[in-house]
């Protein structure tokens, strides 16, 4: 129950330093939204993840790394689905965000 008031004591110990978040959202109608997610939101979150709790805050956005040989192949939803994946594995708390505009 302390948890939830925002109490993190006696939690039993992590089993990652990380926190990955895959964000999801159309590439081209949220460019404003993510480009001020990546540009103020993500740097402030890397920093309280860091300072006050020891964590490793990454962020994972397709947008920028799915190549064209790889979308000429379709292959760009299975792409997503490994890096979703990876996140949930790897991440100790959150791991998607989704925007719709």
């Amino acid at each position: 129950m302390k948890v939830l008031s925002g109490s993190l004591e006696d939690l039993p110990p992590l089993s990652s330093k990380i926190v990955r978040i895959f964000t999801s959202s159309t590439f081209t109608d949220t460019t404003l939204e993510r480009n001020n997610l990546m540009e103020k939101v993500y740097p402030r979150l890397k920093d309280y993840c860091r300072e006050k709790h020891g964590l490793e805050f990454q962020v994972v956005d397709m947008r920028w790394g799915v190549r064209d040989e790889a979308t000429d192949d379709h292959m760009t939803t299975r792409l997503c689905m490994q890096e979703i994946e990876n996140c949930q594995r790897v991440s100790m708390g959150p791991n998607f965000i989704v925007s719709i505009a």
